[in-house]
């Protein structure tokens, strides 16, 4: 199992939970993790990813604390042991 985290407007999305494990198998790709996180949790779909299963542009997702842009975007793989942090756009002032 992998463990997804979500912060700020996403926890109330997921029925309020600041984390959700997620099934992993070796191989599988961030993509195919969030897909099931909003599978298992329907009120986080359209807030992850857009209509065409691409990231949002002001999401950001960082796996074991690097941020997937920098890696190979959504098709970075896991494994179990990796943690997923997601976080929902942030304004304020």
């Amino acid at each position: 199992m992998g463990l997804v985290r979500l912060y700020a407007t996403l926890r109330p999305r997921a029925d309020g939970e600041g984390a959700v494990e997620v099934p992993v198998s070796p191989g599988d790709k961030i993509a195919e993790v969030i897909r099931e996180l909003v599978r298992r949790k329907p009120g986080l779909e359209g807030h992850i990813l857009d209509d065409e299963g691409g990231l949002l542009p002001y999401v950001n997702v960082f796996l074991s604390g690097r941020d997937i842009r920098y890696l190979d975007g959504l098709q970075t793989p896991v494994d179990g042991e990796s943690d997923i942090s997601i976080f929902p756009p942030v304004a304020g002032g």
